[in-house]
């Protein structure tokens, strides 16, 4: 059920609203009795100064800075999102800096006016929640720099805010909805419990995240696909939430919020790029990601977590012989997400996927260096009708296999009533190759053509051999050697097929007949870089006759003394021969030996 307005409405609204006339009346316990009588007797302008005073002297309350001591401040975990990122982080920068040089509050002053001037927009985006959360986090610092009549403007604004968040639903807007409907109403009832109108919204708040947590999240920590580019800036607003929620056990969101919380945080360790970033995320502010992370397993990880950070963020070599209690891939069919992911180290390679509905969107990363990041976009002919590969239809997850050697994604769309594309995703751990692959799959007999695009990340070079189809990426370093094994090693003759790069893509291009198999190796050893290569396809044997590639395509590949076999079967699985081996499956992928036996790694029936 979605966290709308039609769905909460028995929520309580503030029964004390604020205005500058009322403000002096709003004082309730926890106020010590003396105080409490002494601000009701006051008049305004005394009763400001002792309300000073107070905020200022207080031992029960701790802010933001010491109760996540972090780098940079913890509100910039959320900031990554939004495309006014640089805006918001000096927006942050200037509420939260305390500074009471004249110049400063007067510039302080400016900008809370000017907030306070402008009109919420109905759909509060992502960069005026985080802002107006800034503001919460900051108002009791801030009673010391402003004027009674503008600081209770501001509370005013903010318990408003509050109370109108509950007209935003969670699952169209994630993150400003957690923003405004969770973490504001959390920090108000927080930092003020001696006011009425802000006490009354803590109700509010632990409603409101106890059932946003499990509505987003898969039941492990995972959210659906199209949420995983808010992952970070949503763990982080959560994360502030929980140090609120341990300070103050009174302000406590449910047991399944806890129990999701606390998976999400295992989630963001497999999620976690080499020296901070989530996968799917910006790439621009790895410090305040790698303060998120360590600051989200020190409130509710476990131990397996805090290792498994340490390793990932380089602080702390982990024995590889004693194994952690998690493992380094993860898959859910509810949320569309796929990590495939060899170990959790510093320098390891993670290919995350998603395939919700109609897309799929893949990040091909080593460490901080992202080799592939976005939409894996296809275009299918058909008896010379373009057809698209990337069709409306839903993708469909059809299996998934992950052990000591591979994580093995397959996924399917119907593209036609005749036809239907199967995609593959093979990451060889210890192997360190990448298999993925594209196989068409029709009930007619008609000529195909198949394009696949493979977006390249910020900052990857692309280098190619002479007269040979090998394509190598790089950054700072060869990060990967791209093999089309559905096209012959060199170019020289080739006319069914081709490998270029197009508009910041790899694009592989490949026709056959009924079906057709495309598939790219791609070599992400940084040990094998400069070894010599080749790849040949295979004849498969089936009754003593070799078969057609629209039946069965096999492929060996050599890099340095290294090799493997790797076999599809294009119609159903039958008795077949390939390179001495008998194979009765789909699906192939075997090393060999130094002895020259093979060894699979992967075989689906």
């Amino acid at each position: 059920m979605s966290l709308t307005a039609s769905t909460k409405t028995h929520k309580p609204t503030p029964k004390h609203p604020i205005s500058l006339e009322s403000s002096f009346t709003d004082w309730q316990q926890p106020l010590p009795k003396k105080t409490l009588n002494r601000l009701q007797q006051a008049p305004p302008a005394a009763a400001w100064e002792i309300w000073k005073k107070y905020l200022v002297n207080r031992k029960t309350v701790t802010d933001l800075s010491h109760l996540l001591p972090v780098s940079n401040s913890p509100l910039a975990w959320s900031a990554n999102i939004s495309l006014q990122r640089d805006e918001t982080l000096s927006f942050l920068s200037q509420i939260t800096n305390f500074s009471r040089s004249t110049k400063h509050t007067e510039a302080t002053e400016t900008l809370l006016i000017q907030w306070l001037s402008t009109t919420p927009a109905e759909t509060t985006h992502s960069a005026e929640a985080l802002q107006t959360v800034a503001c919460a986090w900051s108002l009791s610092e801030l009673s010391q720099l402003l004027d009674a009549e503008l600081w209770w403007g501001v509370l005013e604004r903010l318990v408003s805010t509050a109370a109108d968040a509950l007209q935003l639903d969670v699952v169209t807007h994630p993150l400003p909805a957690n923003l405004l409907g969770g973490e504001l109403p959390l920090v108000l009832a927080y930092y003020f419990p001696e006011l009425k109108s802000t006490s009354d919204l803590s109700s509010l708040a632990i409603e409101f995240l106890s059932e946003a947590l499990v509505e987003i999240l898969d039941g492990e920590g995972m959210p659906k696909a199209n949420y995983l580019p808010f992952f970070g800036p949503l763990l982080g607003s959560w994360t502030r939430c929980r140090a609120i929620i341990k300070h103050r056990s009174k302000l406590s969101w449910s047991d399944d919020a806890e129990g999701q919380y606390r998976w999400m945080i295992t989630q963001a360790v497999r999620m976690s790029r080499g020296q901070g970033g989530f996968a799917f995320g910006i790439n621009d502010n790895l410090l305040a990601d790698r303060d998120l992370l360590l600051s989200a397993v020190e409130l509710g990880g476990n131990r397996s977590d805090a290792i498994a950070a340490d390793s990932i963020l380089g602080r702390k070599k982990r024995d590889a012989d004693k194994p952690l209690a998690i493992d380094a891939s993860y898959h859910s069919e509810w949320a569309a997400v796929g990590l495939l992911r060899s170990k959790l180290t510093k320098k390891s390679r993670q290919l995350s996927v998603t395939y919700e509905k109609s897309e799929n969107q893949i990040e091909l990363a080593q460490g901080n260096s992202v080799v592939f990041a976005g939409e894996l976009a296809s275009q299918l002919t058909l008896d010379k009708t373009v057809g698209d590969g990337a069709s409306r239809n839903d993708w469909e997850q059809v299996a998934w296999e992950s052990d000591t050697e591979v994580d093995y994604l397959e996924i399917e769309k119907d593209i036609s009533p005749h036809t239907r594309l199967q995609r593959s995703f093979l990451l060889a751990r210890s192997d360190q190759f990448l298999l993925v692959a594209d196989a068409v799959i029709s009930r007619s007999d008609m000529p195909i053509h198949h394009r696949i695009d493979f977006p390249l990340g910020d900052g990857m070079t692309v280098d190619s051999e002479q007269g040979s189809w090998e394509l190598t990426l790089k950054d700072s370093q060869t990060r990967a050697r791209v093999l089309p094994l559905g096209l012959p090693e060199w170019k020289a003759g080739c006319r069914h097929g081709s490998l270029q790069v197009k508009r910041r893509s790899l694009r592989i291009e490949q026709t056959g007949h009924t079906r057709l198999f495309v598939p790219l190796f791609i070599d992400l050893s940084p040990k094998r870089a400069g070894k010599k290569l080749t790849w040949r396809r295979l004849s498969i044997g089936e009754n003593r006759r070799n078969l057609s590639p629209d039946v069965a395509v096999g492929y060996r590949v050599q890099i340095g003394r290294e090799q493997w076999l790797i076999y599809r079967s294009l119609d159903r699985p039958t008795p077949r021969t390939v390179l001495g081996q008998n194979l009765l499956c789909e699906f192939h992928v075997s090393r060999f030996l130094p002895s020259g036996d093979v060894e699979p790694l992967i075989e689906v029936q």
